[in-house]
């Protein structure tokens, strides 16, 4: 698995969670989804298109970083979610 393609996988996880966050706060998911526009596409045009002499690692490190602690605060806030809210019989 390339670097790259680990990128879009970490992603990918991050948009279903994203998606996820909807069901139970759609402003906590709009939020998360305008915070993730706002950094990733300006990294990965970086990335991809500005990568000279070897600075594409840099965006690619960055985009690992931004993109692992969105997961985390994510996948908190819905753990907390999911235990808070009461269950029906």
């Amino acid at each position: 698995m390339s670097e790259n393609e680990i990128l879009v996988a970490i992603t990918i996880v991050l948009i279903v969670l994203m998606i996820a966050t909807f069901i139970y706060s759609k402003s906590y998911g709009i939020i998360n989804g305008v915070v993730f526009c706002l950094y990733a596409l300006p990294l990965y045009y970086s990335m991809l298109f500005k990568g000279n002499g070897g600075s594409s690692f840099l965006w690619w490190f960055y985009l690992m970083v931004f993109i692992s602690l969105q997961i985390l605060t994510v996948f908190i806030y819905l753990v907390y979610k999911i235990i808070k809210t009461p269950k029906s019989n």
